[in-house]
């Protein structure tokens, strides 16, 4: 006999709160005051940017790091860093936030979607082998909530069209990819220090590279393309103020001596969950490639679709009435379906730029990426934090038993 669910009357799974804790503490104070006792929080005046990118090269392992003010800012500095001519295509994912495309759509260039692998969600080789063109300048590959894509396949794809190669890290710290950190895959790799990310300064962001011209344009880009590297390169090209100030630098240095027990905990937290609702008949777990680790910004799995009564929202629904968060999809839906890209209302006037200096029209119609879209409107997202418990793990996953039981149709 079904348990009565809670979203009918029945007693909730989880009657505890989700366990909490306090991000910061005298790490980020003692960074602060450093600052403060220096005298400047300008990061041309002072030296927490180089403290945190000196922490950050030794961190990944690379020749190079940049800061900036935020994730959106380190991709826009990583395609400005390209000198791609406008109008011209960049291929990514159409399961991501607005932050990956703003820095293509601000170069006049033109975004064109691969679609994802049903279990990972990320875009592959194939898929994105199959929207390459002849005007194809760039890649950017999102390491959706952390899962690494399937990079080996991309990066000869890339070699072999002389394509620039990013990789969007925002959800991905610490991600590996075949014993290699996720960012250092590719030419550029770019983070966000969001409130929200694995590590946080409030705000912020970053680039890595191997690439010594690569991380001179970034740097430029980031800051109205002055020389503040004294490369005798001033004004060369337009660039925005993305700077960031040495107080989110020296949040940020002190949160990357946590980065490693944040991991283990996520990963400890997310390895229940799989363990817990692996078996459950039309729930389809999310795939992680072999000799790959995820650093699991969020967990989510699909629903076969029309087994359960509702949709996606209800089956969320359901598992928040059980006291244990949920939500449908990651995005309602794939990126290119919001009214911005429907409308092409880039700019005033419905007036796109690049599409005028192509000379061709692109359009993002239902159907694109068949695959993203069936994907987004059959998951379901649950949250996974450093905080939580592996009992918050163990009822969370009941939780959801309890509900695809008590939903089937």
């Amino acid at each position: 006999m079904k348990d009565k669910l809670a979203l009918f009357g029945g007693t909730p799974v989880k009657t505890t709160p989700l366990g909490s804790g306090k991000r910061y503490d005298d790490a980020e104070l003692n960074e602060i005051k450093d600052c403060f006792d220096h005298g400047s929080i300008i990061y041309w005046g002072g030296y927490k940017v180089g403290q945190f990118c000196n922490t950050v090269k030794d961190y990944f392992k690379v020749k190079y790091c940049a800061g900036c003010s935020s994730g959106s800012a380190a991709l826009h500095a990583a395609v400005g860093a390209g000198l791609i001519e406008p109008g011209y295509e960049v291929i990514t994912s159409p399961i991501t936030d607005i932050g990956s495309l703003i820095g293509v759509l601000y170069q006049n260039l033109i975004p064109v979607f691969a679609d994802v692998d049903p279990h990972t969600y990320n875009i592959t080789a194939q898929s994105i082998e199959k929207v390459l063109t002849s005007r194809t300048r760039a890649i950017i590959v999102v390491h959706l909530a952390g899962n690494p894509c399937d990079m080996d396949p991309i990066v000869e794809l890339a070699r072999k069209h002389s394509l620039l190669l990013i990789e969007d890290c925002a959800q991905a710290y610490g991600a590996m990819y075949k014993g290699r950190p996720v960012g250092t895959i590719g030419d550029i790799g770019a983070f966000s220090l969001n409130e929200s990310k694995h590590l946080s300064s409030g705000d912020g962001g970053f680039i890595i590279t191997d690439n010594e011209d690569f991380y001179g344009r970034c740097h430029n880009y980031m800051d109205k393309y002055y020389d503040r590297l004294r490369r005798g390169d001033r004004l060369e090209h337009l660039a925005p103020c993305y700077r960031a100030s040495e107080l989110q630098y020296a949040v940020a240095r002190a949160q990357f001596g946590k980065l490693d027990d944040i991991l283990a905990k996520r990963r400890r937290f997310a390895a229940i969950l799989s363990e817990e609702l692996s078996g459950i008949p039309d729930i389809i777990l999310p795939a992680v490639q072999e000799n790959c680790e995820s650093s699991w910004w969020f967990y989510m799995f699909r629903l076969t679709p029309g087994v359960f009564d509702g949709d996606g929202a209800r089956f969320a629904e359901a598992v928040r009435a059980e006291g244990c968060f949920a939500l449908a999809g990651y995005i309602s839906r794939p990126i290119y379906r919001e009214k911005l890209f429907e409308q092409k209302s880039f700019f005033p006037g419905n007036v796109w730029p690049a599409e005028v200096i192509s000379g061709r029209s692109y359009d993002y119609p239902a159907g694109l990426c068949p695959v993203a879209e069936e994907v987004l409107s059959t998951a379901i997202r649950l949250p996974v934090s450093e905080f939580y418990t592996e009992t918050d793990a163990l009822e969370m996953a009941q939780a959801v038993r309890k509900v695809a039981a008590g939903l089937r149709k």
